[in-house]
């Protein structure tokens, strides 16, 4: 198993508990972790996916979400 880092992002508070609710409502509840294993298979699956058979549609919804992140997260550059 490679290293792991820890690498922090924010993430809605109700996208993160429909997200965990599906998750107990489909493999049964775990004490913890089980989103962080759901984001890092997630990821696995995105970068094993040739470039050709990505869904650009997934890449449109990437570009909006960092667009809008962008915007929200303004910082003076003072």
């Amino acid at each position: 198993m490679a290293n792991k880092n820890l690498f922090n992002f924010y993430l809605d508070d109700e996208v993160k508990n429909k997200a965990v609710e599906k998750l107990v409502r489909l493999s049964g509840d775990k004490p913890k972790g089980q989103l962080a294993a759901l984001i890092r298979v997630l990821l696995k699956q995105f970068v094993a996916t040739p470039d050709d058979k990505v869904n650009p549609l997934l890449i449109e919804a990437v570009a909006a979400e960092y667009e809008f992140s962008a915007k929200l997260n303004k910082r003076s550059r003072l």
